[in-house]
């Protein structure tokens, strides 16, 4: 059932919970007038009662019966007679009449009492109040009917002595039927007041509320669709954001396919041709000691072959930079390892190199970036700066990549003009190397050397 009411709609939990404020609004409401009601009757036919015992009983009331603590017969006759068929028979059931001893002087029905008792009413009539309450509640003995009926009695003080004191007390029991029934017409009008003023009211209060839902509803409605939409939108920029990167891997895969194919094109083409001139050129030169047998002198021969072998090597050594090594198969500290190496063997400069990746992390594209990250790094050092030692110190940190090239020694040699245009153009290439794999780079110039880092991230992303 708590299930049922949390389920349902928010108007429906509103008017069952007003419902019920307003019926036990309604009932506290009728027992309060019923109460006011009842104590306004009590107190009317108490002023009532005393003056009905004090203008018909107490006149018929002598001194003598007083002292004899009994009525004559005809005194009786009287009494019995005010029960009959006149207007105070019509609301009296009983009359009786207590001694200040609380034995019983009179009584219409002659009940007799077992035991004398002075009960906390008579003391307040004894005392000149007049006590208005119901049979059902015990004061005295009553009969079986008169605890049914819940008759209304009053106690009134009757007859006074010479003294002013009170003498006897009055008791009468009146009928309760206009009492009950003014006490039901009560409860019905107040139930129908309340009835007529909450059902107009419950009525607005649930059209406002059940506006106030739909427009809850609305809202909600709208803010579903805002958060779907802002959803698709999210899924279409992380769709779009994997696709550029995707591009982004592809397109520095592609341009270093271009580089290696270039060297391929380079040293299978015209280094193979320069190989076979100079082949030729080295069998037309004739021997020391023999004479000149062609028409080409041996200084200009001697020259032509030089000129061959410069370009040779030179075209070798764009051709041996341009072509990277099998670089998919090794994890980083491998591709790092190795791009030291072959700086080495290429220079033969020493590099001190610590760091350790205790991973195996295998990325092919990432490889080809710290390679060529290391062997930019270690050349321009040993071109810029040759005397100074050269380190190289990389680790993981936050599943972060961070390599650090540095020089330590002599400040750089200042370039001269010509050639500041290729340093910078050799910056600038990195740079965009490395953003293009996700990653940034810093270079630091120090009294002692130089300082250059990069951290690259492993997932392809690097916070700003």
């Amino acid at each position: 059932m708590a299930v049922l009411f949390r389920r349902s709609r928010l108007e429906v939990q509103f008017i069952v919970i007003a419902s019920l404020i307003v019926l036990v609004l309604m009932f506290v409401l009728g027992l309060w007038t019923t109460h006011r009601i009842e104590k306004a009757i009590m107190k009317g036919a108490g002023g009532v009662g005393a003056a009905y015992l004090q203008t018909f009983v107490e006149p018929m009331i002598s001194d003598a019966d007083i002292q004899a603590k009994a009525l004559s017969p005809e005194v009786k006759q009287k009494l019995d007679s005010l029960l009959g068929d006149s207007p105070l028979g019509q609301h009296v059931r009983e009359i009786k009449i207590w001694n200040p001893d609380g034995s019983l002087f009179y009584s219409t029905s002659d009940q007799e009492l077992d035991e004398e008792d002075t009960f906390p009413e008579l003391k307040r009539a004894l005392a000149g109040e007049v006590v208005v309450s119901r049979t059902m509640v015990d004061k005295h003995k009553y009969s079986d009917e008169e605890q049914a009926a819940e008759y209304i009695e009053v106690y009134a003080p009757l007859v006074r002595d010479a003294a002013g004191a009170t003498a006897l007390v009055g008791e009468f029991y009146e009928r309760p039927d206009y009492l009950l029934a003014e006490i039901g017409g009560a409860w019905r009008a107040t139930f129908a007041i309340v009835l007529l003023v909450s059902a107009p009211m419950l009525a607005l209060l649930y059209m406002i509320v059940r506006s106030g839902r739909l427009t809850i509803d609305q809202q909600r409605a709208a803010a579903r669709a805002s958060l779907r939409h802002a959803l698709g939108l999210s899924n279409q920029n992380r769709r779009l954001r994997l696709e550029a990167e995707r591009a982004r891997l592809e397109s520095g895969k592609l341009n270093e396919k271009i580089l290696d194919q270039i060297g391929s094109d380079l040293h299978d083409g015209p280094i193979q041709v320069l190989t076979l001139v100079k082949l030729r050129l080295s069998d037309l030169a004739p021997p020391q000691e023999a004479t000149n047998h062609v028409n080409i002198a041996i200084e200009s021969l001697g020259k032509l072959l030089q000129l061959v072998t410069m370009t040779l090597d030179e075209i070798r050594n764009i051709s041996s930079g341009l072509v990277l090594p099998e670089l998919d198969n090794l994890s980083v500290q491998e591709t790092i390892q190795l791009a030291v190496r072959r700086f080495t063997d290429l220079t033969g400069h020493v590099v001190d190199v610590k760091g350790e990746i205790t991973t195996e992390i295998v990325h092919g594209h990432l490889n080809i970036c710290v390679y060529r990250f290391i062997q930019e790094g270690l050349m321009n050092a040993q071109r810029h700066a040759p005397g100074n030692l050269q380190q190289v110190r990389f680790r993981i940190w936050r599943n972060r990549l961070v390599i650090a090239v540095a020089d330590i020694g002599a400040p750089p040699k200042l370039a001269n003009p010509a050639a500041e245009d290729r340093i910078r153009l050799g910056k600038l290439m990195q740079k965009r190397r490395i953003r293009a794999f996700g990653g940034k780079i810093r270079t630091i110039a120090r009294d002692n050397g130089t300082l250059v880092t990069v951290v690259l991230s492993l997932d392809g992303q690097v916070d700003a």
